[in-house]
């Protein structure tokens, strides 16, 4: 569990405007780390300021690369890894790539310090869910970790262990523990046995939602008791013959902060969000990453959250409560390429949309 000192220092009187719910998914279409925490701070000192996970050149540096899993993998404690053609792997020995992702990741809390001087909010922290790593990491053998119940136990036991002591090594730099923010992308595919095996003529059996919920629930204690959790998604999935609703699959989790991307939502996804709020729930709304090529239009955004939240019956200062991320996710693709469109000057535009639309909810009556 999260040591009582990270709890006094998340929950501490005043030490930071919590309330402005607004931040990015920190992926940074470029190799400066010094440059993507200036953006960061600059456009989100009173929100909280997103961990940049800096990208590679890639395809003869015409595009960007933004390895989520290279980043998430140096956490696991006790548990080697290599890069491998298929993408990570678990190993008998550390490879040259951990080392770089290591590096990288040194320079980036040089960065965040550097720029953060004075800071008195928190930082936040984009991760793999345990299943979306569990997801993407293979045995040696190139056979996938979430077909081998043993392996995949390991992971999330050992990746839970590592994120909690990042939290802690963080705490110790910035004065506070970072908010965590766990992107899961495949746990419908993990309930439901819709994973391909490797030679995709198969799918691997599905994994009971008591598992998948137990091991959520004993990660969100390691990872922080805000810790946000992203969803592709808010519906329903089949198990065992029966609908079962994303929301229900939450509670059993024990989250407390869920985020949705703004144009997935449909009518049954906004009546959950309502309920969600209702719960005493943060409910987090994704927009899209192009939308921060145009930083100054918040209205459009605005009226895209108002209008299908009236519809349902909400009144607007119910509106005043829902956070906002921009950003691109970082693809879980190989390789892990960006948009073309991807570039700096609209990863900035990101964090000063995010902002400027989270005051102005803030101001609906």
């Amino acid at each position: 569990m999260v040591g009582t000192g990270d709890r006094a220092a998340e929950t501490a009187p005043g030490a930071a405007v919590e309330s402005v719910r607004a931040t990015t998914t920190g992926v940074w279409p470029g190799e400066e780390p010094r440059q993507a925490a200036s953006a960061g701070f600059s456009a989100l000192a009173e929100a909280f300021v997103p961990v940049p996970l800096v990208s590679t050149p890639a395809h003869g540096g015409t595009r960007w690369a933004a390895d989520l899993m290279g980043f998430a993998v140096q956490f696991l404690e006790g548990l080697p890894v290599d890069r491998s053609s298929f993408g990570w792997r678990l190993s008998r020995g550390t490879g040259a790539d951990l080392r770089i992702e290591r590096s990288r990741f040194g320079r980036t809390l040089d960065a965040l310090g550097e720029y953060g001087e004075g800071f008195t909010g928190r930082l936040l922290l984009t991760l793999p869910g345990p299943w979306e790593l569990v997801h993407a990491l293979s045995l040696p053998d190139g056979n996938r970790v979430l077909g081998d119940h043993g392996a995949r136990r390991d992971v999330v036991q050992s990746y839970a262990a590592g994120v909690a002591e990042l939290r802690v090594r963080m705490a110790r730099l910035f004065d506070r523990p970072p908010r965590v923010r766990l992107l899961e992308r495949h746990l419908d595919a993990i309930l439901t046995g819709a994973v391909p095996t490797v030679s995709g003529y198969a799918t691997l059996p599905a994994v009971p939602d008591a598992h998948v919920t137990a091991a959520l629930q004993s990660f969100l204690a390691r990872s922080g008791p805000d810790t946000l959790l992203a969803l592709p998604a808010l519906g329903a999935v089949e198990l065992s013959g029966k609908r079962v609703t994303h929301r229900s699959l939450l509670e059993a989790t024990g989250a407390s902060a869920v985020e949705m991307p703004l144009r997935r939502l449909d009518a049954r996804g906004w009546e959950q969000s309502a309920e969600l709020v209702e719960s005493g729930a943060e409910v987090w709304l994704g927009l899209p990453p192009d939308a921060g090529a145009r930083p100054g239009d918040v209205r459009r955004w605005i009226a895209a959250i108002e209008e299908p939240w009236a519809r349902i019956g909400m009144g607007r200062a119910g509106l005043r409560d829902f956070g906002i991320t921009t950003g691109w996710e970082a693809p879980d693709a190989l390789p892990p390429l960006l948009p073309e469109s991807a570039d700096p000057s609209t990863a900035a535009g990101q964090g000063e949309l995010a902002a400027r639309v989270v005051r102005a909810l803030k101001e609906s009556e």
